[in-house]
């Protein structure tokens, strides 16, 4: 059984050159069990806001200024497994950063599904 190896990002219909290691956080919400003197009581939830990082192979087409005025996109996260998740309305959350041949991503969004 193949397990997930290589993922590719899709941005307004375009493939980025991502480097390996791209990371998706799928959001929805995390549990926190909350507790008394007498033991668990239960537990209390908050938001996790869906995104993604990765780090973008820079060439003389690479816009720094293009993907940091990115807001409201589809973005795909397609894996080598015939997997996809799709973030909703996503935005560049900024501070991008160029080293060499390389710019670290990160975009977060409002939503994320599982295609």
């Amino acid at each position: 059984m193949q397990v997930t190896g290589r993922v590719f990002i899709t941005i307004k219909g375009a493939r980025m050159a991502s480097r390996e290691g791209a990371k998706l956080k799928y959001g929805g919400v995390e549990r926190k069990a909350e507790e008394a003197d007498t033991g668990v009581v239960g537990f209390s939830e908050k938001t996790i806001v869906p995104g993604c990082e990765f780090t973008l192979v820079h060439t003389g087409q690479t816009s720094l200024a293009d993907l940091q005025a990115m807001t409201a996109e589809t973005l795909t996260f397609e894996t080598d497994t015939k997997k996809s998740f799709i973030l909703i309305g996503a935005w560049c959350t900024g501070g991008l950063e160029l080293s060499k041949s390389e710019v670290q991503v990160k975009f977060e969004a409002l939503d994320c599904k599982e295609a």
